[in-house]
């Protein structure tokens, strides 16, 4: 019997952040929005993360930036659509935080740590302390500063109108302000508010950050450190 094909959900065009870095703001079956960060390596390939399976025009676009070479997993909870990614890109790396790696390989093999792999591609790595799911913060260069990719320590909101977007709102955020840390991260994935507020601290002091992507909510352009400090005061 052949495969199904893969579930789409509808999402947005290729948003541009800067030269060699965009993202895609994509949908799930409930009222809740996630991001891939699409970012250029020095090699002219492309490293993907928090991979949302695009229709036949978005993944035209997406192949128009380049070849896919890397493919980042956040953690076990974004693995949707990593076999459609997989199949569509049999030569790509797979790789996810060290921590999540048997997780992630319950869908799809995993070539590699993003420890191992990711600093010999220029991409520096940032632990994530104080929560359980084990994902890592990402810096990478861009024209005239850095950006940080991130998957759910921090959002902020983006919900769909609608009663249904009023409840995931209101079940998933309780953010304010441009950042802050999700109720459901506080409630179900912090095991250390203090390590996990130093932890956000320390990517305020990162130099030259002009660009946040988390995998929920609005990319943060400029004032990056003030909103990152802002959510470490919150918790």
């Amino acid at each position: 019997m052949a495969n199904k094909p893969h579930k789409l959900f509808p999402h947005d065009d290729l948003e541009t952040h800067a030269p060699g870095l965009w993202s895609v703001r994509g949908s799930l079956p409930f009222p809740l929005k996630r991001n891939m960060t699409i970012y250029k390596l020095a090699d002219g390939t492309l490293l993907l993360h928090s991979v949302v399976a695009l229709s036949d025009e978005g993944m035209a676009k997406l192949d128009a930036l380049g070849r896919t070479s890397v493919i980042v997993v956040p953690h076990g909870g974004h693995r949707m659509d990593l076999p459609f990614y997989k199949a569509r890109y049999p030569g790509a790396r797979v790789v996810c935080p060290a921590a999540v790696r048997k997780k992630v390989e319950e869908v799809a093999p995993v070539d590699a740590t993003c420890e191992e792999t990711l600093p010999g591609l220029g991409v520096r790595i940032h632990e994530v302390p104080g929560f359980k799911n084990g994902e890592l913060a990402y810096e990478v260069a861009i024209p005239d500063g850095k950006a940080l990719i991130l998957s759910d320590i921090v959002a902020n909101r983006d919900h769909p109108p609608g009663f249904g977007g009023k409840f995931m709102a209101a079940v998933t955020g309780g953010i304010k302000g441009r950042l802050g840390v999700p109720r459901i991260m506080k409630v179900v994935m912090m095991k250390d508010k203090a390590a996990a507020r130093a932890g956000l601290g320390k990517l305020a002091d990162v130099a030259g950050v002009e660009v946040v992507i988390p995998a929920h909510g609005r990319p943060v352009k400029g004032g990056c450190a003030e909103a990152l400090r802002e959510a470490a005061a919150r918790l």
